[in-house]
């Protein structure tokens, strides 16, 4: 229950998913009302920031800082921005739009924050060089993966379930190749929108999308970035180890791989000393870590 003196109620807490598409062209997915402080809006309206980036901005804002430092109470903002980065740094979001820091070299980045720590450096591995290269395979053959902010939620809910992994479905596009989100015409891109959310919206599980689909016509994440590397000039040995780290991915999405979260459920519930109270002991969890 919201506090009477609250500015704000928020559907969502720090950690979540993010709750609106930044660029002007994803706009038309932004489905869900995003709560935002309205006079921060308006100031970033007022002084030039497009209207999606300052939706954004202003959403931060919503909260407030979950840590200050004395010694960065009274600073110049027009040179420092810790001011800026204790509200950004403490809005855990699942992708992270981040600024140049002061004084740094260091470019416009995204952070894409909802991969879980693997228990292995292979493993992470894997998984970094995955996205890496999927968001280049984007980039290469201009892919349109954008589904409605609504479906995002929804998907998020469905993946935090026991074994998500093979037993949920999860909304994707099914056509990727769309030019929906290059339309030059509002109207033409609305009504794409409209067409895409009746026909190009599906459900599908995790191996589906990583692995291919025949019954939807969906060739794989895992097939478009050999797709991409198919045209690059990669030596032997990268070879060898990327076809490694795809391996990994294509057996978890599979499921003939556990999830490490499979694993250590599977190893709690078989231990000898495990009671089935939900007890996790020091005995049980000293023999998982090791």
């Amino acid at each position: 229950m919201p506090l009477s003196e609250n500015r704000f109620v928020i559907p969502k807490s720090r950690y979540a998913s993010i709750s609106t598409y930044l660029s002007e062209t994803s706009a038309k997915y932004n489905d869900i009302e995003l709560v935002k402080d309205d006079a921060i809006y308006q100031r970033l309206i007022d002084n030039g920031i497009d209207s999606a980036m300052a939706r954004h901005m202003a959403h931060l804002f919503i909260r407030d800082p979950v840590v200050l430092f004395q010694e960065k109470i009274d600073i110049d903002d027009t040179v420092e921005t810790d001011h800026f980065e204790n509200i950004q740094s403490t809005n855990w979001q699942t992708m992270r739009f981040k600024p140049p820091p002061a004084n740094s070299p260091i470019g416009w980045r995204v952070e894409f924050r909802p991969t879980e720590l693997q228990i292995t450096d292979f493993e992470n591995a894997a998984f970094v060089t995955f996205l890496v290269l999927l968001t280049r395979a984007i980039l290469s053959f201009k892919l349109n993966m954008l589904i409605p902010i609504s479906k995002v939620d929804e998907n998020m809910q469905r993946a935090q379930k026991c074994d998500a992994c093979i037993k949920e479905k999860f909304f994707f596009r099914r056509n990727i190749f769309s030019t929906a989100c290059n339309e030059t015409s509002q109207q033409q891109a609305e009504a794409k929108v409209q067409e895409e959310d009746c026909c190009d919206l599906v459900e599908m599980s995790v191996n589906e999308i990583v692995n291919g689909c025949d019954k939807n016509q969906f060739p794989g994440l895992l097939q478009l970035i050999r797709d991409y590397l198919s045209n690059l000039d990669v030596d032997v040995d990268t070879q060898c180890t990327i076809k490694q780290y795809l391996q990994l991915i294509e057996l978890r999405a599979s499921g003939k791989l556990m999830t490490p979260a499979a694993w250590m459920r599977k190893f709690v519930l078989n231990h000898q000393k495990y009671k089935q109270d939900s007890i996790v002991t020091d005995e049980i969890n000293y023999d998982l870590m090791w």
